[in-house]
Order: C-alpha cells, then sequence, then structure tokens
C-alpha cells in the first residue's frame, strides 16, 4: 500500500515521497545532476527545483529513464524471460533530463540514523533501463533487511544511456567528451556523498551495486585507480568485458558514420561543426540509431589500451578506498542472447554460422566445438542453446572469475544456479538466466515463487545484506588454493571449493584448460571478443 507522506531534508528543505507498507519512505524522482548541453558533461545539483510558493518538491512521481528505444521495458522483460504485466501501471516517461535517484528509507530513520547506504547501478548493454522499473523494486529486500536488524538507505541511479551516454569524438572532446554516462554515475555518488545523511544515510558508509552493465560501470570505476566514495562493490554478471569498448580512434570512426546516418554531412567539416550538428538533432532520431553504448579505453576512467579477462586477473582494482567485493554470474547468463535471437527471423543456420568463425579464427577448433557438442547439423534452436552456454561460461563465468583472480582473499565469487521460474522460450525452472538473479535478490516476484525458491533466495539475500550493511564476510573469499565460492542453486545455498565448479572433468575446467592451450594468457580474451562476440554480432 502506497501513501504519500512529507520529509524534511536539511539542506534540500521540504520532499513529497510515498510511504510502502508502512515501513518505508521512498522518494522516485530527486535530481542529482543538470546537463546544459546534449552530450556534455553533467554538473551536480545542489538545489532542487523551485516550487509554489510553500510546496514541497514532488518526488514520488516516477522518474523519466534515458532516451531509449521505445517499449524498452517491455524489451527487457522479453529477454529476461520475466511476467511484463508488472509493467501494466507503469508507464515511464523518457527524457534528456534523466539525472534522478529513486531513494528509499526506513520510515523510523531521522537525520542522524547514520545507516550504511547501497547504491544500485541498473543493467541494459548500456542503451535500455532505468533504476525503478517494477522488476527491480527493492521492497522485499528491504523488508528481510529491517527484519535482520540490518536497516539501511537504498539508492537506485538513472544516468544516460546510448548514444545520448556515450557517443564520443576525440576531435571534438569539448562537446561530446568520452564516457558522458559513467561520469554521470559519478555525479551521483558525489551527490549521495553530499545529501545523504540528511535521508539518514552513512556518507562514509556506502556500497556500490551493479548488475550486468552497472557491474561492469562498477568494475570500471573500481579499476580507474579514482579514490571512489564506497568501500565494498557487488558485481552480478557485469566485468570490464560485458560490453565491447572502443578505442579513441574507434569512437572517432563510429561518430563519423552515425552522422551519416543522421544525414549530416562529413566530407570536409571540421569535427566541431558535425557534432554542433548531432547536438542539434531531434531526439528521436538519436533515440532510433540502434547504437548501443560503449565505453572509450585510454581515458581518464578507463585508462588502458583496451579491457581484457587478462588485465583483470593480472591486476587487483586500484582504487585505494575499495577493501573488498563480491562478484557473481549466472550459469546461463547467455539466456538473454538466446530468448531475444531465438525471435530473430533474420538470423539463421546459427550452427554453421558459428563453426565458420571458430575454424576461421581458432587453432584447435574441434577441441571447442566438440566441448559443447556444435555439430553441422543442429537445428537452429538446438545450436543456440549451446553457444549461449558457451556465451555463459566465456563471456560471463570466466570474467568473473577472472576478477578473483585479480583480488585473491578480497573477492568473494558467487554462482547463481537458481532456474528462473517463468515460462519462456526456455523451460521454466531449469536455467537461472542474465539478470534473474538481481531481480530474486531484490524480490519483486517473489510472491510468484514457491516455498523452496523463496526459502533460496532468502538464504542468499542475508549472506548479501550481511556483507551490504553489516559489512561481514558473507562467505570465504577466494583463493587459488582454495577457491571458495557461494553455490546457489534449485536445492539450496553452499559453499563450494574450486574443483566443484571448475575441476578437471567439468565443462568449465576444460573450457579454461582449452583457452590457455589456444592463446595462453589471453586465451579466454581470444575465445569471448574473436569468436562468441563475433558470432553474436554476425549480420550486424
Amino acid at each position: 500500500m502506497k501513501t504519500t507522506a512529507l520529509f524534511r531534508h536539511p539542506l534540500l528543505g521540504q520532499l513529497k515521497g510515498r510511504t510502502l507498507n508502512d515501513s518505508f519512505l521512498q522518494f522516485t524522482n530527486v535530481p542529482y545532476g543538470s546537463i546544459s548541453q546534449r552530450f556534455g558533461r553533467a554538473k551536480l545539483i545542489t538545489a532542487l527545483p523551485k516550487t509554489s510558493e510553500g510546496q514541497p518538491y514532488d518526488a514520488a512521481d516516477i522518474p523519466p529513464a534515458s532516451i531509449q528505444p521505445l517499449k524498452a521495458a517491455e524489451i527487457d522483460c522479453k529477454g529476461n524471460q520475466f511476467p511484463s504485466d508488472v509493467l501494466q501501471d507503469y508507464e515511464e516517461p523518457q527524457s534528456e533530463d534523466c539525472l534522478r535517484l529513486n531513494i528509499a528509507i526506513p520510515s523510523s530513520t531521522t537525520q542522524g540514523s547514520s545507516l550504511p547506504v547501497l547504491v544500485f547501478l541498473h543493467g541494459g548493454a548500456f542503451f535500455l533501463g532505468s533504476g525503478t522499473r517494477p522488476y527491480y523494486n527493492p521492497t522485499n529486500f528491504c523488508e528481510q533487511a529491517l527484519q535482520a536488524g540490518l536497516p539501511h538507505v537504498f539508492v537506485s541511479v538513472n544516468y544516460r544511456l546510448g548514444a545520448l551516454g556515450f557517443f564520443h569524438s576525440p576531435s571534438a572532446s569539448n562537446l561530446m567528451p568520452e564516457n558522458s554516462g559513467l561520469h554521470d554515475q559519478l555525479v551521483a555518488f558525489t551527490w549521495i556523498s553530499r545529501y545523504i545523511a540528511g535521508f539518514g544515510g552513512d556518507p562514509n558508509n556506502v556500497v556500490a551495486m551493479g548488475q550486468s552493465a552497472g557491474g561492469m560501470s562498477v568494475t570500471i570505476h573500481n579499476m580507474s585507480g579514482k579514490e571512489n566514495l564506497w568501500r565494498r562493490s557487488i558485481q552480478f554478471s557485469g566485468s570490464l568485458v560485458t560490453m565491447p569498448v572502443k578505442s579513441p580512434s574507434e569512437h572517432q570512426e563510429n561518430f563519423i558514420s552515425q552522422a551519416k546516418k543522421l544525414g549530416i554531412a562529413t566530407k570536409e567539416r571540421t569535427s566541431d561543426a558535425i557534432a554542433r550538428n548531432m547536438i542539434s538533432a531531434p531526439v528521436d532520431k538519436i533515440r532510433n540509431l540502434e547504437y548501443v553504448g560503449m565505453a572509450c579505453s585510454q581515458s581518464e576512467l578507463l585508462p588502458y589500451e583496451t579491457a581484457s579477462m587478462a588485465l583483470m586477473r593480472r591486476r587487483a582494482p586500484p582504487s585505494p578506498n575499495l577493501q573488498s567485493q563480491i562478484v557473481s554470474s549466472t550459469t546461463y547468463d547467455g539466456g538473454i542472447s538466446y530468448n531475444l535471437m531465438l525471435g530473430n527471423k533474420e538470423r539463421k543456420t546459427h550452427a554453421k554460422v558459428f563453426i565458420d568463425i571458430a575454424e576461421s579464427v581458432l587453432k584447435h577448433p574441434r577441441e571447442v566445438l566438440d566441448l559443447y557438442d556444435i555439430k553441422p547439423s543442429d537445428d537452429d534452436k538446438t545450436a543456440l542453446r549451446k553457444i549461449c552456454q558457451f556465451e555463459s561460461d566465456i563471456g560471463f563465468f570466466a570474467a568473473s572469475l577472472a576478477q578473483a583472480q585479480g583480488f585473491p582473499g578480497k573477492t568473494y565469487l558467487m554462482i547463481f544456479d537458481l532456474g528462473n521460474p517463468f515460462d519462456g522460450p526456455l523451460p521454466p525452472r531449469e536455467c537461472a538466466t542474465h539478470t534473474w538473479d538481481v531481480v530474486a535478490l531484490l524480490g519483486a516476484y517473489e510472491g510468484r515463487v514457491d516455498d523452496q525458491y523463496r526459502s533460496v533466495i532468502t538464504e542468499s539475500r542475508g549472506k548479501i545484506l550481511a556483507y551490504a550493511v553489516a559489512g561481514k564476510e558473507p562467505w570465504p573469499a577466494w583463493t587459488p588454493e582454495d577457491g571458495f565460492a557461494l553455490w546457489v542453486g534449485n536445492d539450496g545455498v553452499r559453499v563450494v571449493r574450486k574443483d566443484d565448479y571448475m575441476g578437471t572433468g567439468t565443462q568449465r575446467g576444460r573450457l579454461l584448460k582449452y583457452a590457455e592451450k589456444e592463446a595462453g594468457e589471453d586465451g579466454c580474451d581470444v575465445l569471448w571478443n574473436d569468436v562468441c562476440r563475433r558470432f553474436l554480432m554476425a549480420g550486424r
């Protein structure tokens, strides 16, 4: 049940929010940054927008998401195999002015409460999503925290996506700087540092949590070397390599290519002139570029030649404040590719395409094809199911492992194998799919699962809460000797050792051994970038 409620912030003044279940106050439309020019850097907001005399600022409405494909929430539900009826009364506006926070606090919170703060960065491949989508509803997560004596402030962040957040021209960097969507996130953390105490939060006890592109964002910030404002982080199916990155020169090439798609003249014109035309282009044309946002390497936030698993494996996160991290993947992260590609009538002969790529790239292609039993005779559905398992193992599990290898003793590895319980292209309960881990954690669909599932979710959530809110060790940290990990499966939650999930007789263990044989330390990156990604992007 939701009712309106008033709250007075000592610096920002009076806000109108909503009560949830008589347990929480929620403010869903709190601006943290302003954008004076399309593609430009966001600036910190230090005051709420003015209202009529004596009226509180209305922070109870659904906030605008970044400009993205229309019906993006439905696309997200379909790709992740979630029931879409939760969107029935959810009408999310879109705007270039989208830098908003969603803040939930216990109803009993005072300005002196000094509660831990958990900040969530949503996923969506840097071109979809928002932090207030109904499937990210954190009520059950926060309810369990209260019952366990772990009250906290929960914050989710909307940031710029797609072209608006990630277009870049190094030749016109004054107008189109790199990684603006990532910088938006840092502006949000700066706002939280300054103003969260007024909501009862402790700015010195912040945890950053992200999933998919949001997890990649957290990893980028951890690896940047900047003195970030969080002590601990949680990355669900997100690492440096979850999405491709582009070099500055590749961004420049893309900038020119996209300008041509917009009908902007490029020949014998400066990048500044082209960028100004982009700045004034109708936003619907920007939306329809179908450009997936990509971070820029060799930059302030990503000061590396490129992003790779080899890099994560070699180098601990250099951010000085980071004490530890949880990294996690699901056992079928490739489910989102499976669901979306299965419905794409333009994509056919999956087995042939994958085999041709493997044979053109790899020294020993037959070994990986045999490992995943990919045969020329496979029908498209069968082949795609196998290929997306390969995607899950090489692009997500191996990446999470690389993060643990780079930060041993400080990383808690989790493997999520609780099957997605909902109807869709994949059989219910059979595959632990991408995004289901964080959605299960937050609890939006908790009333639709059986007692066994609810027990598993509650137990694993308790471990995450103990880490995020209380700073406790959730399970033994990963080390090269033991390789401890938390396994979350249909039959329960247990701590396992490396031989259980990547031993010499397991598919993952054999894949890692093969990757090393194929290209040494770079083997996983070759399999991910040159084989799997190439297959996923074929025909685009």
